[in-house]
């Protein structure tokens, strides 16, 4: 940071935050930087165009000149205007202690699907993406790990004959609802989503629907109108998958029915496979073969 301007509410003690920000292209990512007990007492509260940060006691900030929104500082708070609306997640990191804000522009570019052919077959979802790294541990990043394994299974799926789509073919970020149309338009008898888990089991989540819920989510996602008739099948093929894991690893696999957008809203027999974490598993070679071979096994018997 070359110019650094300070914002002094009021007389005495307080703690000292510093704001930067770096800006690329569709993302703008914002960060606040203090120290660690005082970071993570952060609460951050979003809609699409402000976000509002209450600090856990009075603050001095510290900040580049000629940032790209408005932000208003009070007492025990900041107020941050976007000139643009965006999708906005937040993460702390540590060393040194940091809340880290990034706003995606909602008129992203990415590579989209042609809005033709319904064709069967099967479609794999690497989860993350992008600017979203997911969960990382040394030198494995969630976001990496998934597509590679991603375009591995199917490469092994086309071997066999089998129809393959990948949602997402490079390092970019893909929201959602890009997700669900893809598999929407693509028709596909099995739908695949990767991601890791935080345990150190694998952890299969099929789709559930709570009658009574409607809210904004499952409006936007009109959940009712795709996958319930897919309900029973998608419940078979985390069976037969969960069978095949069990037979590979010889471990323990987690079952878990949820009501998330990405398996409510698809038009086919989907599971979201939760991997081990990074923290205790080890992802070599010999893993991610004994991986492909539990999703080949867990899919063909599924199929008969």
């Amino acid at each position: 940071m070359s110019l650094l301007t300070a914002i002094s509410l009021h007389a005495g003690k307080k703690k000292e935050v510093l704001l930067k920000f770096n800006k690329q292209e569709s993302l703008l990512r914002i960060v606040f930087e203090a120290d660690e007990t005082f970071v993570n007492r952060i609460k951050v509260s979003t809609s699409s165009s402000q976000i509002k940060l209450d600090f856990p006691e009075p603050f001095d900030l510290t900040s580049q000149k000629d940032l790209p929104f408005q932000i208003v500082p009070s007492e025990k708070s900041v107020v941050i205007t976007l000139k643009e609306k965006g999708e906005i997640k937040f993460f702390r990191l540590t060393a040194p202690a940091r809340l880290v804000i990034d706003i995606q522009k909602m008129n992203m570019q990415t590579e989209k699907p042609p809005a033709t052919v319904v064709s069967r077959g099967i479609v794999i979802d690497a989860g993350h993406g992008g600017y979203d790294f997911g969960i990382t541990y040394g030198g494995v990043s969630e976001k990496d790990f998934t597509l590679s394994l991603a375009k591995d299974l199917g490469s092994a799926f086309s071997k066999k004959g089998k129809k393959v789509f990948l949602i997402r073919r490079a390092d970019q970020y893909i929201p959602i609802a890009e997700r669900i149309n893809f598999v929407n338009q693509k028709s596909p008898e099995v739908f695949i989503s990767f991601h890791s888990s935080s345990s150190k089991n694998f952890v299969l989540y099929s789709p559930k629907f709570e009658e009574q819920a409607s809210n904004e989510v499952t409006d936007f996602y009109s959940l009712s109108s795709k996958q319930k008739k897919y309900i029973a099948k998608s419940k078979s093929l985390s069976n037969t998958i969960e069978k095949a894991i069990k037979d590979e690893f010889k471990a323990e696999v987690i079952r878990r029915e949820m009501p998330l957008p990405l398996l409510n809203s698809v038009g086919a027999a989907a599971v979201l496979i939760e991997l081990p974490s990074p923290v205790s598993a080890v992802y070599d070679q010999q893993m991610k073969t004994g991986i492909i071979n539990s999703i080949l096994n867990g899919i063909a018997a599924y199929g008969q």
